[in-house]
């Protein structure tokens, strides 16, 4: 089993933690992204908008969930060694009978989102986490930053 990425949250105190401190990052990439489009002040200011960082903030996060990625009978025995999942709290995507596969596991909301492949590992460990973020993650940390 191979683990990529920095953020697992255990709470969701702790996932909006990580959310708040993507804000600025997200800000920085947002405006820094604008300038390299040679937008001038009255563009940035008419299509730059707390929507546009908003999204590059849930990018961020999604991109740094942290996500493993191994055989199906690797992650089987993950599951069977965990005594805070059951097969019932795993949603995957993908088909069952595909060999790879890749996982986010959040505890405080008691859910594993994983997908399968079969050749393209990059691809659906991106599909992997925007859907954790979909999934798990995007009503709860948009609720505590209103």
């Amino acid at each position: 089993m191979e683990t990529r990425g920095l953020i697992a949250p255990e709470t969701i105190a702790a996932a909006r933690d990580h959310y708040e401190e993507a804000g600025p990052a997200a800000q920085v990439v947002v405006r820094e992204t604008a300038k390299s489009m040679s937008f001038d002040a009255a563009e940035y200011d008419e299509r730059v908008t707390g929507e546009v960082v908003e999204t590059a903030r849930d990018a961020l996060f999604a991109s740094l969930l942290e996500v493993h990625v191994a055989d199906r009978d690797a992650f089987d025995e993950w599951l069977a060694d965990t005594d805070r999942y059951a097969s019932e709290d795993v949603e995957l995507l993908g088909s069952e009978h595909v060999d790879r596969i890749v996982w986010h596991a959040a505890p405080f909301a008691e859910s594993v989102v994983a997908a399968t492949f079969h050749e393209e590992e990059a691809a659906a460990i991106g599909t992997l986490r925007r859907n954790a973020f979909g999934r798990i993650y995007r009503d709860q940390l948009r609720r505590a930053t209103e």
